[in-house]
């Protein structure tokens, strides 16, 4: 992945990583009103030598407590001091429960230790740590060597009593909430990348690229629930999906240096990803460049062009087909001056066999003599086999892969079943897309949703 793809991740599940990092926050906050609260007290000892009457006699033992130091804060936390303490204060725990509760520290270049003593009650705290103190001074007494007289070599006295700790030092609510957010946040970043990278589903045109060399012909935009393509076009010409269809257009044109391509065949890997409303917006837009378009719909199984369009839908293909009527006398215009829509008609049982008949081979031709481009909206490939009985009769197709719908997996059986000698698709468009350019020079292609509705309209087209 690249860091373009990481950013398009990023932004493309921004909502989510969102919640994550605000749900870890709350995780953290409740996680800390539920622990109990943690004291700690501390006492200070310091170790001496005993004896020393010369300077000779003092610098060996200051070199000898020093060496001894360590070893002193490791016994603080030892059963030898840790099992009188318990018998003493009369807890109910064992040393080695007790030594995760005592810690003790030297001072770096000093003789002296702290000992530091952990519970939930301030008191409990206090009584510990200065018991630990009292009890390692008389462990080491008794560890210690004798000198003349018999007293011990090193002795541990106590510099500075446990005081009773007025505050909890724990759970510090802010390191919880601060944890849980940046483990939300981890966590957000690692969904959105991983289904960036393993999603089964397509969402830009990287990838696209990725699977196959067929040419991305352009990018259109998510339009508002209840528009098509064509109909957002006709409101706005100036907008950003306008611009995109008229883009891809453009790209179809550069792929048709010497105009062998008349007759486009647009379908789709599945139901649902936006053919129809490709199909239709694409006639639209070569219409307005005063080109002479038919809108041909040969999905007999599933029609739309009649509920986009509002026209007639009894009279189409299939009652030009059955010789009820002549195609000039079937068409309709729609939007602009130059664009015919020949609507399917009457469903027939059997719509595979009617797409294979010559009665349509002759329709196509009649169409091309008549019209500078001929867009047949077809059903989808993977689906059923309409598309294949009409690729011999059309110059060339157009596969409408649609973002966070379509699974990569569709998309090579797709390009695959369009495939036919040395015949191939000749590109593809990615619809709904998430990261489809926009731009202040265009014009909204439709009023701001309210923040509600933009939701619920994110969720279902990551569902």
């Amino acid at each position: 992945m690249t860091l373009h793809d990481y950013a398009a991740a990023i932004r493309s599940h921004a909502i989510v990583i969102l919640l994550l990092l605000v749900l870890g926050g709350a995780v953290g906050f409740t996680t800390a009103q539920f622990l109990p609260d943690q004291y700690r007290s501390q006492a200070s000892v310091m170790v001496i030598a005993d004896r020393g009457d010369t300077t000779s006699e003092l610098v060996q033992g200051a070199t000898y407590v020093q060496s001894l130091v360590q070893t002193y804060t490791v016994l603080a936390s030892s059963p030898l001091v840790l099992d009188p303490v318990i018998t003493e204060l009369g807890l109910d725990t064992t040393p080695k429960e007790l030594a995760g509760r005592v810690s003790a520290s030297a001072r770096l270049g000093t003789v002296v230790i702290d000992l530091q003593a952990v519970d939930e009650d301030p008191q409990a705290a206090q009584r510990i740590a200065n018991a630990v103190a009292a009890e390692l001074s008389v462990a080491v007494e008794n560890a210690s060597p004798r000198v003349s007289g018999g007293d011990a070599a090193v002795r541990v006295d106590t510099i500075a009593a446990a005081t009773l700790p007025t505050a909890a030092f724990a759970p510090d609510t802010r390191v919880f909430i601060g944890g849980g957010v940046l483990l939300g946040l981890a966590l957000g970043l690692l969904a959105a990348v991983a289904d960036r990278r393993f999603s089964a589903r397509l969402a830009t045109r990287a990838d696209i690229e990725t699977l196959t060399d067929t040419p991305v012909l352009g990018e259109v935009g998510h339009v508002a629930d209840g528009r098509t393509l064509a109909s957002t076009i006709r409101v706005t010409p100036d907008g950003a999906v306008a611009e995109a269809m008229r883009q891809v257009t453009a790209s179809l044109r550069f792929l048709d240096l010497q105009q062998k391509h008349r007759v486009l065949m647009i379908t789709s890997a599945d139901a649902a990803e936006g053919k129809s409303s490709v199909s239709l917006a694409l006639a639209l837009t070569l219409a307005e460049m005063n080109h002479r378009v038919l809108y041909l719909e040969a999905d007999l199984r599933r029609p739309s062009a009649a509920e986009f369009t509002q026209l007639e839908s009894a009279v189409g293909l299939t009652s030009v087909l059955l010789g009820e009527e002549t195609l000039d006398s079937a068409v309709q215009t729609w939007a602009v001056p130059t664009l015919r829509v020949l609507t399917s008609g009457l469903l027939p049982p059997n719509p595979g066999q009617v797409l294979a008949t010559d009665q349509l081979r002759a329709v196509v031709e009649q169409a091309r003599a008549n019209y500078d481009y001929v867009i047949v909206d077809t059903a989808p490939v993977i689906a059923v086999s309409d598309a294949q009985w009409l690729l011999p009769i059309v110059d060339g197709t157009i596969l409408i892969v649609r973002s966070g719908r379509t699974p990569r997996a569709n998309l090579q059986r797709s390009l695959r079943a369009l495939a036919v000698g040395d015949r191939r698709a000749l590109g593809i468009v990615l619809n709904d897309s998430r990261t489809a350019v926009s731009s202040v020079y265009y014009g909204d292609d439709e009023p701001p949703a309210p923040r509600g509705r933009r939701f619920l309209g994110w969720v279902r087209r990551r569902l």
